[in-house]
């Protein structure tokens, strides 16, 4: 943290209009009170537990990682016992503050050290500096990245969780936003390329598939920014939980459905904007039927076995784009595997992916671009 800052020194200089008060104000809690969502905890609850009790029947390429399963030891338990014995209070509690509460662990990024240097008490000049300097660093990328063509102002989230961040002319950047306004820009510009006489003549809107959509970051600008999109996301259950809870509470006109509340085909993926399933529903995908396959740091995590299970529904579904970022150690081997499996995966470019730079700067990722031809 300290060698950051120093090395970042004249970047926080010039930009001394923000000031370290920013970083004061963009960490201020705004807990509000909730109105009555008892009947969408219950939902999420319902849907938790029916792919906890279906999971054990399933084949082991759909397990979490090594990564994840560390998270759930370590940092889930809390939630995931609330969620399965139905127990909504608790839940509620967690979930209205999950940016700071231990159930967000490994799906909000989080400044480095105890969370307790930032929530509960003064920010020390140290950490507020290098706060500051991290979010300008990817401000400046975001700008960089999307072109200038975007105000500040896009980077503003709907509030709920009760997010953290820095406030830059007048709008909270909260944590990894971004990133995830990146993201969601650079799927839609993908949609834009793909032709509407590439897609079936029934089909009016795009359909976007994400594997291991975090708390649905993305999926709040992707859907913010176009009507016209059905958006699904493939994860593990507690994942999905709060993903449900981002975005019903985000944006309530968006209709969702969650695993086991009907059956998921081709009908009830018609007939709903947000669609939450677990990794095993992947082959229920209609063939051909999305138009951009997008995953973040998941996708070319996968143990071997899991990622040829991946791989084989992404190609069979997907008739445009594949966009996977990742590291770029783990990217180069899904490069070769596709090259090796799936000659449909036509690789379009492979870019370094720096959004991390600041805080890792050792650490290469990388952004990958395949057009699957059929």
């Amino acid at each position: 943290m300290r060698k950051a800052v120093l090395g970042d020194r004249d970047r926080v200089e010039n930009e001394s209009r923000y000031g370290l008060r920013c970083v004061t104000e963009g960490f201020a809690s705004h807990l509000a009170e909730t109105e009555n969502d008892t009947p969408l905890l219950e939902r999420i609850c319902a849907a938790y537990i029916k792919a906890t009790e279906y999971k054990a029947s399933v084949r082991g390429e759909y397990d979490a990682t090594p990564w994840w399963e560390n998270i759930q030891r370590n940092g889930l338990d809390a939630v995931r016992r609330a969620l399965a014995v139905r127990d909504v209070d608790k839940l509620r509690s967690m979930y209205r503050n999950f940016f700071r509460d231990p159930c967000g662990i490994g799906l909000v990024t989080r400044p480095p050290g105890r969370a307790t240097s930032y929530f509960n008490t003064t920010i020390g000049d140290m950490h507020r500096r290098f706060i500051l300097g991290e979010v300008l660093y990817r401000i400046y990328y975001w700008r960089t990245e999307t072109r200038g063509r975007l105000p500040t102002s896009d980077l503003r989230g709907p509030g709920v969780g009760n997010p953290f961040g820095v406030v830059l002319e007048g709008t909270l950047v909260s944590a990894g936003a971004e990133y995830q306004h990146y993201c969601a820009d650079r799927i839609l510009s993908l949609l834009d390329q793909t032709s509407l006489d590439e897609r079936p003549p029934d089909q009016g809107h795009a359909t976007v598939a994400e594997i291991g959509g975090g708390f649905g970051g993305m999926a709040y600008y992707l859907l913010r920014s176009r009507a016209a999109v059905t958006y699904l996301d493939f994860d593990l259950p507690e994942s999905l939980a709060l993903t449900a809870y981002y975005l019903s509470k985000s944006m309530p006109q968006r209709t969702m459905l969650l695993y086991g509340e009907a059956d998921f085909d081709q009908e009830s993926a018609n007939s709903h904007d947000v669609i939450l399933m677990p990794p095993w529903e992947l082959g229920k995908l209609s063939t051909d039927g999305v138009d951009v396959t997008f995953s973040s740091h998941a996708l070319s995590d996968l143990v071997p076995r899991a990622r040829a299970e991946y791989l084989r529904e992404v190609a069979r579904s997907t008739r445009g784009w594949l966009l996977n970022i990742g590291a770029k150690e783990t990217c180069e081997s899904l490069r070769d595997f596709i090259a090796k499996r799936h000659p449909s995966f036509v690789p379009v470019s492979c870019q370094p992916s720096e959004w991390n730079h600041y805080r890792a700067p050792q650490a290469e990722e990388v952004e990958q671009l395949f057009r699957i031809k059929k």
